[in-house]
C-alpha cells in the first residue's frame, strides 16, 4: 500500500462534480407543475366499448362527435339508426351549453332523420348505447 497517494477510484469518488440545479430550470419546472392550477378539470372523455356476441358488435356506452358550422351558413346533420336489439340515445347540443339540446332522442328504433342548425358554432352529437346491437351514422352537410 502506498502512503501519500490516492487511487484513482478514491480521487474520482472526492473530486467528482456535484449537481447543481441552475435556478432558471427550477423555475422553469415550477411554472410547468402550477401551470394548471386554478383552472377548471377536463371534461370527461367518451367511451364506447365494444364486444361481439354471435359475430355482431354491441356497444355499450358513449361516443362524441363535433361538428363546425360558420357564421351565415345553415347545417344539416342526417342521421341514420338501424336497430336491431339494446338502445341507443343520440342527442345534439351546441358544445358549450350542453343542457340546450337542438335535438334529443331516446331508444330510437331504425330511422333516419335530419337535424336542421342555423347558429353559428361548434355542436356535439352525443351517442349513448345499451347493449345496442345495430349501426347508426352522420352525413353533415352545409349550404
Amino acid at each position: 500500500m502506498t502512503v501519500g497517494r490516492r487511487t484513482s477510484f478514491a480521487w474520482k469518488r472526492e473530486h467528482r462534480r456535484k449537481p447543481r440545479f441552475c435556478p432558471a430550470v427550477l423555475a422553469l419546472l415550477l411554472a410547468v407543475a402550477l401551470a394548471g392550477c386554478g383552472a377548471p378539470p377536463p371534461a370527461p372523455k367518451a367511451q364506447m366499448t365494444i364486444r361481439f356476441e354471435n359475430g355482431q358488435p354491441v356497444r355499450t356506452g358513449t361516443e362524441l362527435q363535433s361538428y363546425h358550422l360558420e357564421e351565415g351558413r345553415t347545417g344539416e346533420l342526417e342521421i341514420s339508426v338501424e336497430a336491431e336489439s339494446g338502445s341507443v340515445d343520440i342527442s345534439v347540443f351546441p358544445t358549450n351549453t350542453p343542457d340546450r339540446f337542438c335535438y334529443r332522442g331516446t331508444a330510437l328504433p331504425t330511422s333516419v332523420f335530419t337535424v336542421t342548425l342555423a347558429e353559428a358554432g361548434e355542436y356535439t352529437v352525443r351517442i349513448q348505447a345499451d347493449r345496442f346491437i345495430g349501426s347508426y351514422g352522420f352525413a353533415w352537410k352545409t349550404f
